[in-house]
């Protein structure tokens, strides 16, 4: 059984954040030829930049987000998912500062090195990434649902 303080809380973002991962998938999920102008594309307009050549494709069709953004939802996700694991496990909160500010970090190194083509990143690298940066903002907050011993 699952001992967290504000159970339902936890539960109520577990499911916002599984619907919106669904959601990212975009218009290819719906049987709609493109994301941009559907109406799952909209949904994300005012937080992705929705480039479809930095989008994975589902069913063919560019997801309402690129390849970064779904990899910050789904580590959102899975960060959230694993917040009653380490409720149990540990109670200090120094590392997942640490954690964060390393992820943010590897982020502005991977986009500069872009930039100044040092290298070239691909819609999987900046998933990954993404994906390392989601899971880090959702453990960051893993103490709010430890409870009292």
């Amino acid at each position: 059984m699952i001992r967290l303080k504000h159970t339902r809380f936890y539960f109520g973002i577990l499911f916002t954040l599984t619907v919106m991962l669904f959601l990212s998938l975009g218009g290819g999920l719906w049987g709609a030829e493109q994301s941009i102008g559907h109406w799952t594309g909209a949904l994300f307009q005012n937080v992705c930049h929705q480039n479809p050549e930095r989008s994975f494709l589902f069913a063919g069709v560019p997801m309402a987000v690129n390849s970064r953004c779904f990899g910050v939802f789904a580590g959102l996700l899975a960060g959230w998912i694993l917040i009653p694991a380490i409720t149990r496990l540990t109670s200090k909160t120094q590392w997942t500062l640490r954690l964060i500010i390393l992820a943010v970090l590897v982020q502005i190194i991977d986009y500069s090195g872009n930039l100044f083509q040092v290298w070239q990143n691909t819609n999987l690298t900046r998933a990954t990434l993404g994906l390392f940066l989601g899971m880090s903002a959702s453990l960051a907050v893993f103490k709010l649902f430890k409870p009292e011993n």
